[in-house]
């Protein structure tokens, strides 16, 4: 008997995605490569800019998403998972086109907080300008009391994005650095835990996070666990 089958509406970008399925597999109990999950990946690298379409009226990514989305249903998916934080601005849009469930990813993240750290009520949000402007995180923590900080009003000189950046350009060390400065800010500025709100950060930057004392939640891993707990229960 087959596994259930996890659709991946991926290659936003392709380093998140390849994280994204990495993370998965470690936290799939599984004794041999027979105890993994079955898993069907559409990865897109060209959908257009999620943040660029949010802030500047860029292409829209929506058609190039809902191709993905077509894809995986098709083929027989039993799960949906979308390792980009900023897509999920058009996550209403992608679960209708579906009768597949999608995961969302900050459900997941937000799951993992209330459960490790409840007392947590300020988060600092290491996430594109574009998923900040469109409050994704915002409005599914906001009901539970928590109140989410950035460094977007730093404008062009926002380390976040820089290190964003440098990851999608292959320069991993260089993004390494300025994300780690980047999180220590966020504490500096009254953060009690940190989110990797971004899967290309997730994708550079481990857990526990180097310099920083609270604790930090991954978007990725959360997306990955929630998966394997959804498909194996």
């Amino acid at each position: 008997m087959m596994s259930p089958l996890l659709g991946v509406l991926g290659g936003m970008g392709p380093a998140a995605t390849a994280d994204f399925l990495a993370k998965l597999a470690a936290h799939t109990p599984a004794q041999r490569d027979q105890d993994h999950l079955a898993t069907i990946v559409y990865s897109d690298p060209t959908t257009p800019d999620r943040s660029d379409a949010i802030l500047a009226g860029g292409e829209n990514p929506l058609p190039a998403m809902f191709r993905g989305i077509a894809f995986l249903d098709e083929a027989g998916c039993d799960l949906i998972a979308i390792p980009c934080n900023t897509a999920h601005h058009w996550y209403d849009d992608l679960a209708s086109a579906t009768t597949v469930p999608v995961v969302h990813i900050v459900d997941a993240v937000a799951a993992q907080v209330e459960r490790e750290a409840p007392e947590a009520k300020t988060l600092g949000l290491m996430a594109t300008d574009g998923t900040v402007r469109a409050g994704i995180y915002d409005k599914v923590l906001a009901p539970s009391g928590r109140n989410v900080i950035d460094l977007t009003e730093l404008g062009p000189d926002n380390p976040v994005m820089a290190g964003i950046r440098a990851v999608k350009a292959g320069a991993l060390d260089g993004a390494r650095d300025i994300l780690t400065n980047a999180m220590r800010e966020l504490v500096a500025r009254g953060a009690e835990g940190i989110v990797y709100g971004c899967t290309d950060v997730s994708a550079v930057l481990e857990i526990p996070a180097s310099g920083v004392s609270v604790p930090v939640w991954d978007a990725a891993d959360a997306l990955a666990i929630a998966c394997v707990n959804r498909l194996r229960g």
